[in-house]
This record gives C-alpha cells, sequence and structure tokens, in this order.
C-alpha cells in the first residue's frame, strides 16, 4: 500500500482498504472519488476483492464521470457487473486500456462534448469488436434494455428509441436475434393486455354458453333469452320452440355478450396498453426485433468524418437515389407521358420549416428522433416503386409511379401529426403535390417541374 505509483499512466485500481498489492502497480484506492482524480489520467478503471454491489456502484459513478468511455475490468475471482469490460488479469486489463488510449487518441473527438449517439459509437470504436448485449427486464418499458447504453445516456434521453434511430441509419447493425416484440403505437411501450371483446359492440362482457337457432325467424341468441314462463319462446318472432332439429337447433356459437346480446364464434381482439390506456387491433402495434448490436462499418467511418450530425439523411430509405438519377427518372415518365398518357404518376414536395428552430428549442436530441419516427413511418407508407431523394438538407422529393400526390401527402400529415413530442413539439413542413398528366401544363421536363413546384403552395 505504501508502495508509489509508476510515471507511467495505468488503469487506477479500486480495491478494499488493506488489500494486498505488489509494489510495481499503481496504488489502489478504497473510494471511487479519490480514485477518479488521480494523477496522471487514469487510461481505466481495475476493481480488486470487490462484492457485485460495491462494484456495480463504483461502475455506475465511473461511467457517469469523466472517464465514462475507458475500459473497466474486475479482477478474474470477482463477480462481473453489467457495466464492466470483464473480468482480466491486471497485465490484460492493462494492455487493453492502453490500445483504447491509442485509438481514442486517433480520434479528434472531445470525449466530454458528444452527443449521446456519438457517445455510444466512440464506446464502442474503442472495443471493437464488442457487441451491446440485450437484458429482459419485466420493468424495463421496452421488455428488453442494454445496461451500458443507459449508463451512457443523459437526462431527458430515451435509449431505447435513440437504439432504433442507430439501427435504422445503419450506424448501428443487429448481430444476433434474441427476441421480437410488439410495441404499442402511441407511446411505444411494450407492457401490452390483450382482451377477448365482443365483435359487434367491442365489450368485455362476454361468456360462454349455449344458444338456441329460431328456424322460423333464423334468430340466434344466448339460450337464456329463449326461456320464457311457457318454455322455449323466440324472443325475435314469439314462435314457441318445441322440437329440436323442427323448430331450432343448437349451432356451434360458443360466446355471448351480456351487453348487446349478440351470439358469436370467434371473440374479437383488441390490445390494451398498461402505460397509456391506448387500444388498438393487434395489427396496429409495432414489431421491433431485439438483436445484439454492434458497431457497422458506416458508423466506424462517420464516427472518424465526424458525419453523425446530418440529421435528414436519416430520411434516406431503400428508396433513396441520388438527385441526378431521380431527375433523370422523371424525365423519362415525362417524355413516356408523350406516347403514353396511361402512365400516371404523383410528384410531392415535402419541405421542412421549422427543424433547426426546434434544435434550438429543444435539443438536437429530441429533434432527431422527431425525424426518426417520421422517417420510420415514411418507410410504412412508400411502396417499393416509389422513389426518394434529397436536393437540400430540408427538402424531400417523392416520385409515385401509377399513386396519387394528393393522397401520399396527406397520409405524410398525418404521420407529421403522430411525430410530435409529447410536449407539442413538431415538425411543420410545406407540402406540394403535381399529378400526371392531369395537371401538367405543356411540355415540361423534370428541372422546370421540379423548380415549379417549389414555388406552389398546396398544403
Amino acid at each position: 500500500m505504501d508502495a508509489l505509483a509508476p510515471i507511467v499512466p495505468a488503469p487506477v485500481v479500486l480495491a478494499p482498504a488493506g488489500t494486498p498489492w505488489p509494489a510495481n502497480r499503481p496504488r489502489p484506492h478504497d473510494a471511487l472519488p479519490e480514485a477518479l482524480h488521480a494523477q496522471p489520467e487514469p487510461l481505466g478503471l481495475y476493481l480488486q476483492g470487490l462484492s457485485l454491489a460495491d462494484a456495480a456502484a463504483a461502475l455506475a459513478q465511473w461511467r457517469a464521470g469523466p472517464h465514462w468511455f475507458r475500459p473497466a475490468h474486475v479482477d478474474p475471482g470477482s463477480p462481473v457487473p453489467d457495466l464492466a469490460d470483464g473480468a482480466a488479469p491486471w497485465e490484460e486489463a492493462l494492455r487493453v486500456a492502453q490500445h483504447a488510449d491509442a485509438i481514442a487518441r486517433s480520434l479528434t473527438l472531445d470525449p466530454g462534448a458528444l452527443r449521446f449517439d456519438e457517445r455510444l459509437l466512440y464506446y464502442l470504436y474503442l472495443r471493437e469488436p464488442a457487441e451491446l448485449a440485450p437484458v429482459r427486464d419485466r420493468n424495463a418499458k421496452y421488455l428488453y434494455r442494454y445496461p451500458i447504453v443507459e449508463a451512457l445516456e443523459q437526462a431527458q434521453e430515451d435509449s431505447g428509441a435513440w437504439l432504433g434511430a442507430l439501427v435504422r441509419r445503419n450506424l448501428l447493425q443487429p448481430s444476433t436475434l434474441v427476441d421480437r416484440t410488439r410495441h404499442c403505437r402511441h407511446c411505444a411501450s411494450a407492457h401490452l393486455h390483450f382482451l377477448d371483446v365482443c365483435p359487434h359492440c367491442s365489450s368485455i362482457e362476454i361468456h360462454k354458453g349455449a344458444s338456441l337457432h329460431c328456424f322460423a325467424c333464423g334468430h340466434v341468441a344466448p339460450e337464456a333469452d329463449f326461456h320464457g314462463d311457457l318454455g322455449l319462446v323466440c324472443p325475435k318472432c314469439n314462435a314457441h320452440l318445441r322440437h329440436i332439429g323442427v323448430d331450432y337447433d343448437r349451432p356451434l356459437t360458443q360466446f355471448a355478450c351480456a351487453r348487446c346480446h349478440h351470439a358469436f364464434i370467434e371473440a374479437a381482439v383488441i390490445v390494451r396498453c398498461l402505460d397509456c390506456s391506448a387500444e388498438d387491433d393487434p395489427s396496429a402495434l409495432d414489431v421491433r426485433e431485439v438483436s445484439v448490436l454492434r458497431l457497422s462499418p458506416h458508423g466506424r467511418a462517420a464516427l472518424r468524418a465526424g458525419q453523425l450530425q446530418e440529421s435528414f439523411a436519416v430520411l434516406e430509405t431503400s428508396n433513396h437515389v441520388v438527385p441526378n438519377f431521380f431527375r433523370r427518372m422523371l424525365d423519362w415518365a415525362l417524355a413516356t407521358q408523350g406516347r403514353h398518357k396511361e402512365l400516371r404518376f404523383g410528384l410531392v414536395l415535402i419541405e421542412f420549416l421549422n427543424a433547426t428552430a426546434l434544435i434550438d428549442a429543444q435539443g438536437a436530441t429530441r429533434t432527431f428522433l422527431m425525424l426518426d419516427e417520421l422517417a420510420r413511418r415514411l418507410r410504412e407508407l412508400l411502396r417499393s416503386s416509389d422513389l426518394t431523394t434529397r436536393t437540400s438538407e430540408q427538402v424531400l422529393w417523392v416520385f409515385l409511379p401509377f399513386s396519387s400526390g394528393e393522397g401520399f401527402a396527406a397520409r405524410v400529415r398525418r404521420a407529421l401529426d403522430e411525430a410530435q413530442t409529447p410536449e407539442g413539439a413538431r415538425l411543420e413542413a410545406r407540402l406540394a403535390w403535381v399529378q400526371a398528366p392531369e395537371e401538367l401544363q405543356g411540355n415540361v421536363d423534370a428541372d422546370a417541374l421540379m423548380a415549379r413546384l417549389q414555388r406552389w403552395d398546396t398544403e
């Protein structure tokens, strides 16, 4: 304990007071605040002889501090907390820390000034080929959580939403599929309750019971509705039912509704969100895949080039093409219509008006998440034959063969409404469209038509 620490940088050691420690290694600290301010600046954290609870608490503080990106290991005989890089002998932990420090020095990034997406990619970049493994947790909003991702998030950040955005932007890529979950379309929660209801009035007051079928009028209802003072009587036509197979029979109906008395064989199913109480059809739920995640080649290149802040790049889908190809395709469609009027198409302009103001008002994190949610809904609207392009940061074009531009614009407007935040902040966009050949004026080419549409104020 009295040995002098070496001058060369190394991981700082945290161990209970009195723990034996070789003299040629850094002097152990018995309190993390002291370790966080050790000099020279530590290359990582090494936990020796701590209980799981103490190690987990120390790691939570480490990940929240200025050295959050540096490796943290426990000695091989100790339990490994979620936020540790693993268990390793001192020599291995030192080697890993020095390697990560060399990589960090090669990047021209300030770890203290990174947004959440940059922090996460930076963390993985220093540890390649490290992966993010999901942990099932019934109390988590999405049923699965990524501990290190939660440790790196800051106030008012939704790590689950950000992970989905990073995968869709191809900055992270799935490795191993772990599970498939369903989520409320209104609040994204996976805490869902499925209910059998009456297909006629949606009441939950349904029960199994015998039903009767009156041959005289065809009425089908629960058997209790047919019981009268004089025996079985049809409640609809008042016919007396005396002989089964002649006056009535018992159909296969298994359920009856206590509210509307509707009889049916199969109940309808609705899903109720336990977090926001929204009710919906099960087919309307969002289906998400839960996977082990790793840094993608695109994410690695974007981090090194400092190109993660391309906010509108998230709108680029598999339908996206470069502007020159988009214009050539539009020119081809316009030329073809000179001979084949049956070739109809819609051209839609989406110009975002207030993204910069939203970033200033509520920060880049929330604004980018709104853009990602809008991009996800746009992907649901697009067909494989549709094309999109961006001619500037905030101008998106959509080419819709054999489809209505006005109808697509209306669906985009609904998607914009659904992408707003709970606080009411929303993306504002100007939508303009033209339908060909009905709304074409003379012979025009792609450039002229797009320029004209940018001057129009359709909506």
